[in-house]
C-alpha cells in the first residue's frame, strides 16, 4: 500500500511540475496555484479501481465512473490530470486486458459525463492530451524461465491474438467516437464540421440576387450536412462490424461490455442513416433537386451502401449466436440498398438540365428536317424544303421564239390596283 501511495505522490508531482508555469499565470494567490492533491489522489485511486485487475466489466464500473465524474467537477482543472492518468496508463498496458479496462473507462466517461465533460473531454482528445490509439499490448504472451523468454502454448497465443486484435479494434472505434456527440434527445450525431476560414473578413458579403438564390443556396447546405452525417454513419458502422469478438475473446467481462456499448450505438447510429437515406431520396425526386456534386456524392454513399447493409444484415444474425451479445436487445430491421437505387440517384433528373434557347431551336430544325424527309420519301422531286422568300419566279414557255416571260408578282398586282383607283 505504502509502494501505491508513493507511485500516486509521483504522478501528481511531474503533473504539478508540467502545469505549474500555466497555474502561475492563472492566478497569483498561492492556493489557486497549489493544486488539490488530496483530490487528484481520489482520482488516480478510482481510475485504479475502474483499470486494475479486480475492475472492467464489473457490477461497479458504473458507481466507479460517477465517482470519478463527481471527484472531477469539483476542480476545473482535475479533467486534464485524468485524461493524462488514462492515456499513461494505456500507453504503459502490455497485457491486452489492462489496455481493454483502460479504453473502457474512456468510453464510460464519454457516455456518462455531462455535454460540459464532454466537450472538455473531446477538446482534450484533439490536444492530444487524452489518447486512445496508444495501446501497446503484445499480441503473444511470454513466459520467462531462467532467464530465457519464450512463447506459451499455442492455444494461448491464438486467445492473445484474438484478445489483441479486439483491443486494436476498439481503439479504431474510440478514435471515430470521439467525433460524435450526444444530443438532447439521447441519440448520437456527428459533431459538426469546423467552419472554412473567412479570407475577405474585412469584405461586406454581396446582396443576395433573388429570395430563390438563398432558398437554393440553404437547401445546398442542408443537403451537405445530410451528406456528411450519412457518411459519417457509415464510417463508425465498418468499424462496428469489424468488432465482433470471438468465443475466446468474448469470455472477458470487459470485452462484453464494450461490444455491448458499441452494439447498442450501432442501433442508434443505423437509425439515423436508415431516416437519412429516406431524406436524401425524396430530395432527389423534389423539384428542387441535389446540385451536381451532391448528387454524385449520394450516388457513392448508396454505392458503397449496397454493400454495408448486407454485411450489416449479416453481422446482426451473428450477434444475436454470440455468447458477447445480451440476448435481450432489440435488434432493428436492416433494410438492404439495391443497386437500382443507387443507379437513380446517380441519373440526373430532367428539371435540373434545361434546354438552352439556341440549342432547343436547332433541334427543333433537325426534327422538322427530319420529318419532311419521312413524310416526302423517296420518290418526292424536292431533295429539300423549298423557299419561299423569292419575290420574282421565272417561268419557261416552250413557244416559237423561246421568249422569257417574267410572271408578275404580287407587289405588281398591288401597284395596278392602286394606279386604277
Amino acid at each position: 500500500m505504502k509502494v501505491f501511495k508513493g507511485k500516486i505522490w509521483a504522478a501528481i508531482g511531474s503533473l504539478m511540475d508540467h502545469g505549474g508555469t500555466a497555474s502561475t499565470t492563472k492566478s497569483s494567490s498561492p492556493a489557486a496555484a497549489v493544486p488539490d492533491r488530496a483530490l487528484l489522489a481520489d482520482i488516480e485511486a478510482a481510475i485504479e479501481r475502474c483499470t486494475g485487475s479486480s475492475g472492467g466489466g464489473g457490477g461497479n464500473d458504473d458507481r466507479h465512473v460517477h465517482e470519478i465524474l463527481f471527484l472531477v467537477s469539483n476542480e476545473p482543472g482535475a479533467i486534464t490530470f485524468l485524461s493524462r492518468r488514462i492515456t499513461a496508463r494505456l500507453e504503459a498496458a502490455r497485457a491486452p486486458a489492462a489496455a481493454l479496462r483502460s479504453l473502457l473507462l474512456v468510453h464510460r466517461l464519454l457516455r456518462a459525463g455531462d455535454r460540459y465533460f464532454e466537450q472538455d473531454f473531446r477538446g482534450l482528445w484533439a490536444s492530444r492530451e487524452l489518447r486512445v490509439d496508444a495501446p501497446r499490448c503484445s499480441c503473444s504472451p511470454l513466459t520467462a524461465a531462467g532467464g530465457v523468454v519464450h512463447y506459451a502454448s499455442a492455444g494461448a497465443a491464438a486467445v492473445a491474438s484474438g484478445a489483441c486484435a479486439f483491443v486494436h479494434g476498439y481503439s479504431a472505434y474510440l478514435e471515430e467516437r470521439m467525433q460524435w456527440v450526444i444530443n438532447q434527445s439521447g441519440n448520437l450525431e456527428p459533431a459538426r464540421k469546423p467552419p472554412p476560414p473567412d479570407h475577405d473578413a474585412g469584405k461586406l458579403p454581396p446582396p443576395p440576387s433573388s429570395s430563390s438564390s438563398s432558398s437554393t443556396s440553404s437547401h445546398d447546405a442542408s443537403a451537405e450536412t445530410l451528406l456528411f452525417k450519412l457518411a459519417m454513419c457509415q464510417r463508425l458502422l465498418d468499424l462496428a462490424i469489424q468488432l465482433l469478438p470471438d468465443n475466446n475473446t468474448s469470455a472477458s467481462a470487459a470485452a462484453r461490455s464494450a461490444f455491448g456499448i458499441v452494439l447498442r450505438e450501432s442501433f442508434k447510429v443505423y437509425d439515423a442513416f436508415a431516416e437519412g437515406v429516406d431524406v436524401m431520396l425524396l430530395l432527389s425526386r423534389s423539384l428542387a433537386g441535389l446540385s451536381k456534386p451532391s448528387r454524385v456524392t449520394a450516388h457513392e454513399i448508396l454505392k458503397k451502401a449496397c454493400a454495408q447493409t448486407p454485411e450489416l444484415k449479416e453481422f446482426y444474425h451473428k450477434c444475436k449466436r454470440s455468447n458477447a451479445s445480451s440476448k435481450s436487445l432489440e435488434y432493428p430491421l436492416v433494410r438492404v440498398v439495391t443497386p437500382a437505387q443507387a443507379f437513380a440517384m446517380e441519373m440526373e433528373p430532367v428539371t435540373m438540365t434545361p434546354i438552352p434557347e439556341e440549342d432547343g431551336c436547332q433541334e427543333e430544325k433537325v426534327e422538322a428536317r427530319a420529318g419532311a424527309e419521312a413524310i416526302d420519301g423517296g420518290g418526292s422531286p424536292f431533295a429539300h424544303k423549298m423557299e419561299t422568300t423569292i419575290s420574282t419566279v421565272w417561268v419557261e414557255f416552250e413557244d416559237e421564239d423561246q421568249r422569257l416571260i417574267t410572271a408578275p408578282t404580287d407587289d405588281d398586282h398591288s401597284l395596278k390596283a392602286v394606279q386604277r383607283s
